[in-house]
């Protein structure tokens, strides 16, 4: 893999809860990518999501939450701060199933927050999970769905990251970038996928909400979930065989967008393309 001779110092924050599967693929690659040190927080995984943390020395810093409640904002914002000791110029905010690429763009950025917008979606292949196995993506940034966006800042001791790590906390001068693209890992296995659904009961405890999880949760309680697993690998595997049945993408799109949004898709027949990343070597 290519790596990055980094001209600006960047480090990472992860928050990380039962992620042994991509952990290491994810500290690899953005140390690839230019990052110098990670702080990574464990949300009392009961896998070894810690343990293989632990081994690279470029984390630098590993918080212990046994928290119930997903206060991702108030984990994220904490290890925002942390990082600021070690004197970036750049902090990053990383989910736990995310590939930032192009990282080193940072340094074009004038504004203290950047907005970075370019989600690459990964649908579940058949197999177990490794990146080379999913390297097939939805193309979400070009079609006239929301952005979703992730940010990136300037060291601020007083920063408070919002729910999603998607904006900071009353700071308007935020430059939008879209050259810093991020592929998405959300759904790797079907284990992986039932554990991340009962993630639904933190928000619960404190009067929060994702209905996308919410839905999920519903779907495991019901017995739906594992069999919703399967269509949506069989659905994934007729489209990047060339397919191009928009029911195929609804079915999978359907598992994150709203109704209404899949009403605007099927109504417009939107299809989005699908790309490959990295691409297969022959």
């Amino acid at each position: 893999m290519l790596t990055i001779t980094p001209t600006i110092k960047i480090i990472a924050t992860i928050l990380a809860k039962n992620e042994e599967d991509i952990i290491g693929e994810v500290i690899e690659h953005h140390i690839n990518q230019g990052v110098r040190q990670f702080i990574l927080t464990d949300n009392d995984s009961s896998d070894r999501t810690k343990e293989i943390a632990a081994k690279y020395p470029e984390v630098v810093e590993i918080l212990d939450e046994p928290g119930n409640d997903h206060h991702q904002s108030l984990w994220v914002s904490r290890m925002a701060r942390i990082a600021c000791k070690f004197q970036p110029d750049w902090i990053i905010h990383l989910d736990a199933d995310e590939l930032w690429t192009n990282v080193q763009n940072l340094r074009t950025v004038q504004a203290p927050v950047a907005a970075c917008e370019g989600m690459y979606l990964h649908p579940p292949t058949e197999g177990s999970f490794n990146i080379a196995n999913q390297r097939w993506y939805i193309d979400l940034d070009h079609t006239p769905l929301p952005k979703i966006t992730r940010v990136a800042h300037r060291p601020d001791p007083n920063i408070v990251i919002l729910h999603g790590n998607h904006t900071v906390e009353g700071c308007p001068n935020v430059e939008v970038i879209h050259n810093i693209p991020i592929h998405h890992y959300p759904i790797r296995s079907y284990n992986q996928w039932a554990s991340k659904a009962t993630k639904h009961l933190c928000l619960k405890r404190r009067n929060s909400i994702c209905k996308r999880w919410e839905n999920w949760y519903h779907m495991l309680q019901e017995n739906k979930l594992e069999p919703e697993y399967s269509k949506l690998v069989n659905c994934w595997k007729r489209l990047i065989q060339g397919s191009n049945d928009l029911a195929d993408f609804l079915q999978i799109v359907g598992l994150w967008c709203t109704p209404e949004v899949l009403h605007y898709l099927q109504e417009n027949q939107i299809m989005p393309k699908i790309g490959e990343w990295p691409c297969e070597t022959k």
